[in-house]
């Protein structure tokens, strides 16, 4: 006899567990993928986080700021070098076990990256050096707060308005005194009892004009027993000589990570920071190529002793022009002025020129106290923009002596370094911003393994493409994109 057996119980449950079982396979396949893309954006993250963290040491170390150096020491440097660091750690994080004795060696997922392209990067000399200024600008910033360019910006606000900067004093007297000269030879008179050395004379007055201008200017205003670095630097490798020449690095500029104010603010708080990093005269920077470092971003030149000089007979006629400001401003000192050019011209029977000795004694006195300004500022004193009487340290007796150093007294005003940071503030900011480069090359050259260091391969920002495989396949591509901040 043979007996039935209802199987419907196993047939459903083969339907059900034939359902359970591709769900179960689908969930699978949807973590592993899940998974794998999630590795691969941890992936791309620790190789960027990896790069980013090759910072130049020097650079941060010196000037405070981050950037990674595409070179990495080396002789050549560029995207391709930085694709392939970044290759390098991206396959450690993807077969993290390969180094290890474990079964299998590798991972489920069987991440490889069959692409990887930087699309863009911003290096610190894109947009005439705007990428590494922003960077120093927010250092400055987050430092100081939005209080450190105030008092500098009134000072420059000053020059500006009274136009001392293109005021050429020695210019305008000699002019002045070439007039008055030739009105004397066509008289056919001359002086006589100026060599007595005694009471005013014109003679005297000329002398010490052709002293101030007719000498090393610099020699002349140098305090006793100081000397001049003797430092001399390679133009032709630095930053700003390529630039000339059109053989930099240039990358997509300022980035969206970037703060693209750029307005006189900025200006000034580069200025302040440019002041803070760099040597100069009485604050030598010595482990420096120059000590004169603002004196080279100023004037440009090969050797601390010219840029010293050239400093110089800037702080020079930017004195002379503001003395001769303050002292038409001085109705005592004009009027002494005045009653000096009238004896002398009425001891000369040329009456008619009173006005332009006058003028020719006042720019002569205010040489004379800015040659004593110089040499105050250089030994370390302070002067004031503007002088009030009692803050003259020459006298009108001392012009027909010859007298150039009067006692300069600890008065409020601006220092050397002062001075200095308003010349930073008018001149041209995208020469100012390639030659503040040029030092930053100079100086990291001087330290170990950076001897080829330049700055156009210097990066703050990268933009780059990924693209993963996994071991079923599956595709994954994306974009991400890091700087400093």
């Amino acid at each position: 006899m043979q007996r039935r057996y209802s199987a419907y119980l196993t047939v459903y449950l083969s339907l059900v567990f034939g359902i359970v079982l591709s769900l179960l396979f689908v969930l699978i396949e949807s973590a592993a993928t899940g998974a794998a893309r999630a590795q691969s954006e941890l992936v791309a993250d620790l190789g960027l986080d990896s790069v980013f963290a090759e910072y130049n040491r020097e650079v941060l170390n010196q000037y405070e700021l981050f950037f990674i150096d595409s070179s990495y020491g080396g002789k050549n440097g560029g995207i391709g070098m930085v694709e392939a660091h970044l290759a390098k750690y991206m396959e450690y994080n993807m077969n993290p076990e390969k180094d290890l004795s474990l079964f299998g060696k590798s991972t489920l997922l069987g991440l490889s990256s069959p692409y990887l392209e930087i699309e863009e990067v911003s290096y610190a000399s894109d947009n005439n050096c705007l990428v590494w200024k922003a960077q120093a600008v927010q250092y400055m910033k987050e430092l100081y707060g939005g209080g450190i360019i105030d008092t500098v910006k009134e000072h420059i606000d000053t020059v500006k308005i009274n136009d001392w900067m293109d005021r050429d004093v020695a210019g305008e007297i000699m002019e002045q005194m070439r007039a008055f000269e030739e009105a004397l030879s066509e008289k056919g008179i001359i002086e006589f009892g100026a060599e007595s050395g005694e009471g005013y004379s014109y003679l005297h007055t000329s002398g010490l004009f052709d002293k101030i201008v007719g000498s090393g200017l610099l020699m002349l205003v140098l305090p006793e027993g100081k000397s001049v670095s003797g430092a001399v630097a390679d133009k032709g490798t630095l930053f700003s000589q390529r630039k000339r020449s059109g053989v930099i690095n240039q990358g997509i500029g300022l980035h969206r990570g970037t703060d693209k104010s750029d307005g006189i603010l900025d200006d000034l708080i580069y200025d302040a920071y440019l002041m803070k990093m760099c040597g100069c005269y009485g604050k030598q920077k010595q482990e420096g190529r120059l000590q004169y470092q603002i004196e080279y971003i100023l004037c440009g030149s090969d050797s601390d002793a010219a840029n010293l000089r050239k400093s110089v007979e800037l702080l020079f006629a930017l004195r002379a022009a503001a003395n001769l400001t303050s002292l038409y401003a001085d109705s005592e000192k004009k009027s002494e002025v005045e009653l000096a050019a009238e004896a002398i011209c009425w001891l000369l029977a040329v009456p008619e020129f009173t006005d332009v000795l006058t003028v020719i004694l006042s720019g002569v006195w205010a040489l004379a106290e800015s040659v004593s300004d110089v040499r105050h500022l250089l030994s370390g004193g302070k002067v004031p923009l503007m002088k009030k009487g009692n803050e003259w340290h020459t006298s009108l007796a001392g012009i027909f002596d010859g007298s150039l150093y009067g006692e300069n007294g600890d008065t409020a005003g601006l220092s050397y370094q002062n001075y200095l940071q308003v010349f930073l503030g008018v001149m041209d900011r995208n020469e100012k911003a390639a030659r503040s480069l040029d030092i930053v090359e100079m100086d990291i050259r001087c330290t170990d393994g950076n001897d080829q260091f330049r700055i156009d391969r210097c990066i703050d920002y990268l933009n780059v493409n990924f693209g993963f495989l996994d071991a079923g396949g599956h595709d994954f591509v994306f974009r991400k994109c890091m700087c400093y901040e």
